[in-house]
Parts: structure tokens; C-alpha cells; sequence
């Protein structure tokens, strides 16, 4: 398994380090975390990992979510402007199960001289989970994220 991993990042460094890397905080439905984003001219990656906040603040659960986006409006990831993307990740965890979803978001990121904004909203579908007796079913997703920039 771990082969199979440093095997994956050593094809990825090529195309990673052709990006530029956005370093923030992000909020995608619940998870709070780091986020660490890849962009390129027009479309960008990126993982969010973290702890689900609940009602009584975070919580000691590992979550995480990741996803690609793409710049629809023919600009470029450098200037403000609408975005597409899809996720993947914990969109419906609670304190006591990981609930996986997929889906796809529409946001617009806002691009200052060191920092970028970005507001997303968009649905995904969660995956059933028999013990908790949970159907799959769709989930709004709302993501915020605020990156520094060199």
C-alpha cells in the first residue's frame, strides 16, 4: 500500500510543481481545516483535511475533502471571477459515523495581491450506511476558504 502511494506522488511532483501553491483555511460542509490548493492557469486542486464542527465545536474525528475546480467565465486562477468544480470527502460526517459523499459546486474566488477568497455552494450525494440505517441522499454543500498567495 505504501509503495502504491510514493509511487502515485512521484508521478503527481511533475505536475504539482508546475502550480502555484496556496496555503489557508478552509470550511467545506462542516469540515474546518488547513487547506492546501495547486493551481494552474485554469483549474486547481485541492485537499482539505481537518475535524468536523459540530454544535459543541470541533470535534476529535478526522475528516477531510478534496476537489478540483475549473474557471468557467475564460478567465484565469490568478484574477476574481466563477468557478465549477467537484468534491469528494466526509460531506455528511457526524460525531459517530464518516459519511462519503460526491458531488459537484459553483462558487466565485475573489483575488487580492497576497490573499485569495473563495465561496462555494453545491449538492452532493452521500452514501448509504445500513448500521445507522441511513439511505444515500443528496446534501447542499456551502465551502469557504481563505489562502495566502505569493
Amino acid at each position: 500500500m505504501f509503495k502504491r502511494i510514493a509511487l502515485c506522488a512521484l508521478l503527481l511532483l511533475p505536475v504539482l510543481s508546475r502550480a502555484e501553491l496556496l496555503v489557508g483555511i478552509g470550511y467545506m460542509n462542516g469540515v474546518v481545516g488547513p487547506n492546501l490548493e495547486w493551481a494552474w492557469q485554469r483549474n486547481t486542486a485541492y485537499i482539505l483535511p481537518g475535524a468536523h464542527l459540530g454544535n459543541q465545536g470541533l470535534e476529535d474525528d478526522f475528516r477531510w475533502v478534496a476537489g478540483l475546480r475549473h474557471r468557467i467565465d475564460r478567465g484565469t486562477t490568478v484574477t476574481s471571477g466563477f468557478f465549477t468544480g467537484a468534491m469528494v470527502g466526509d460531506l455528511g460526517g457526524e460525531k459517530h459515523y464518516e459519511r462519503l459523499g460526491v458531488g459537484g459546486e459553483l462558487g466565485h474566488q475573489w483575488m487580492g495581491n497576497f490573499l485569495r477568497l473563495t465561496v462555494s455552494g453545491g449538492i452532493a450525494l452521500l452514501e448509504e450506511i445500513k448500521e445507522e440505517d441511513l439511505d444515500m441522499e443528496p446534501q447542499l454543500t456551502i465551502g469557504v476558504t481563505l489562502s495566502l498567495r505569493r
